[in-house]
């Protein structure tokens, strides 16, 4: 009786073993799951992420932004290079401050100067995910992101971004979302330069989403 109770209660767990797995690897709609992840990102009171964006020139594949960022509440940082050029660029509520490349000396904008406020737009990770409509979402497969398992996502949805807009066209999207929390930790996406029609991508990386960051005023 005994070994026949333990057998049964074994037969049990695998069953409900089997049940979680089965739930936690079944495919959720995908329309559900890149609005959710999106929603939690942009939610997000901090992370570090990374951005690189190529683009074909003449025939050649030419990298325009390759930057490492931070951001916490409404403070951001960002380090890099932006075609060709080296930034580093610390925003601080409403004050913003640039390091000249060769001085290496921080200088502070002036508030709501129009230059600073295209280029915080164009580094900003989260303004090439603001979309107006999603169009179809397709859930394309798995994979991994830095180790942990990822839903793969494929859109062309219309962008709610006006630079974007207004150099590129035919959006498509390849989004991955975290298994374990639903959470968007990488985008790639594919456009097409409406002057020419030349291809660019853009790729988007996001970790330490919600983790203490600390950035600090630069000294002047």
């Amino acid at each position: 009786m005994k070994k026949r109770g333990l057998w049964f209660l074994i037969g049990i767990s695998i069953v409900l073993l089997g049940g979680i797995i089965g739930w936690l690897n079944w495919p959720p709609d995908p329309t559900k799951l890149v609005t959710h992840g999106l929603e939690r990102l942009n939610a997000a009171t901090s992370f570090r992420f990374s951005l690189t964006q190529h683009q074909w020139v003449e025939g050649k594949d030419r990298v325009l932004v390759q930057v490492q960022g931070e951001k916490e509440g409404t403070n951001t940082r960002v380090l890099g290079e932006l075609t060709g050029s080296e930034v580093e660029l610390v925003k601080i509520g409403d004050s913003t401050f640039s390091k000249d490349p060769f001085s290496k000396k921080w200088i502070k904008f002036a508030n709501g100067q129009a230059a600073q406020q295209v280029f915080l737009a164009e580094l900003n990770p989260l303004s090439s995910l603001q979309m107006k409509e999603l169009g179809e979402v397709v859930l394309s497969g798995q994979g991994k992101v830095n180790g942990e398992k990822v839903w793969v996502c494929q859109l062309k949805p219309s962008v709610q971004n006006q630079m974007m807009e207004d150099y590129w066209s035919d959006f498509q999207y390849t989004l991955y979302i975290r298994k374990s929390d639903k959470m968007l930790v990488k985008a790639t996406i594919e456009a097409k330069n409406k002057a020419k029609s030349d291809p660019m991508t853009m790729t988007l990386e996001f970790k330490d989403i919600g983790k203490k960051i600390t950035i600090q005023k630069p000294t002047i």
